[in-house]
């Protein structure tokens, strides 16, 4: 229990409240298979045609590989003697201007010292009609590393936080890279012990768009 409350607090430090007024669509909970550890979101109300299908089936998807790794978590707890956890829960991050940014969280605790949170973005550009991922966002070299030197220069002006001997090859960006729409560029988000130790949870780092266009 303590190490899902640390999961609860660690995803707490990733959220913030998104503006309620000209919201680009609808955002729902929704329980699968009556489980309340497995959490998704479900969109309506969308503008564009089969764009509500389509985020709704990826969703979809996404809590079924949940699922699944819950249920292989619970015969690996049997076979290895621990106390399974598992939890999903996600955040809307933004939601107007045509664009949507949901922040999914997988928390797993597997035996060991504490469990791990694994977060995951999903991007949307309604106008478009597609999912957006960070690559379609620095779609050059020089953006990308450009966007690099910016999240090096952060990480190492806080060595209290990141890991002190962070090195810019350390800093991965690729179509993998979670991060959401702000009013004024993009947030990037890290995995736990990617950039900074894990006591430091999942680091959000915000990148003006004037660093990347």
């Amino acid at each position: 229990m303590k190490k899902l409350c640390l999961f609860l607090l660690f995803f707490a430090m990733i959220t913030s409240p998104v503006l309620a007024n000209s919201q680009t669509v609808l955002v729902t909970d929704e329980i699968y298979k009556d489980m309340e550890a497995l959490k998704y979101p479900q969109v309506s109300e969308t503008e564009k045609p089969g764009m509500e299908d389509k985020i709704n089936k990826t969703f979809q998807k996404y809590i079924k590989e949940s699922f699944k790794e819950l249920k292989e978590n619970e015969e690996q707890s049997k076979k290895y003697d621990f106390h399974a956890e598992y939890q999903t829960d996600y955040e809307v991050k933004y939601n107007q201007a045509s664009k949507l940014s949901i922040l999914t969280s997988n928390y797993i605790f597997s035996g060991g010292a504490h469990g791990n949170t694994t977060v995951e973005s999903f991007n949307y550009d309604m106008d478009k009609g597609k999912r957006v991922y960070l690559t379609n966002i620095l779609t050059e070299e020089e953006q990308i590393e450009a966007v690099r030197d910016y999240v090096w220069e952060y990480a190492t002006e806080r060595p209290d936080i990141f890991y002190p001997d962070l090195k810019k090859e350390d800093i991965k960006l690729t179509k993998d890279t979670a991060f959401y729409f702000t009013d004024d560029g993009i947030t990037l988000v890290f995995q736990q012990y990617e950039i900074a130790p894990y006591v430091a949870g999942n680091q959000e780092i915000h990148v003006p768009t004037e660093v990347y266009e």
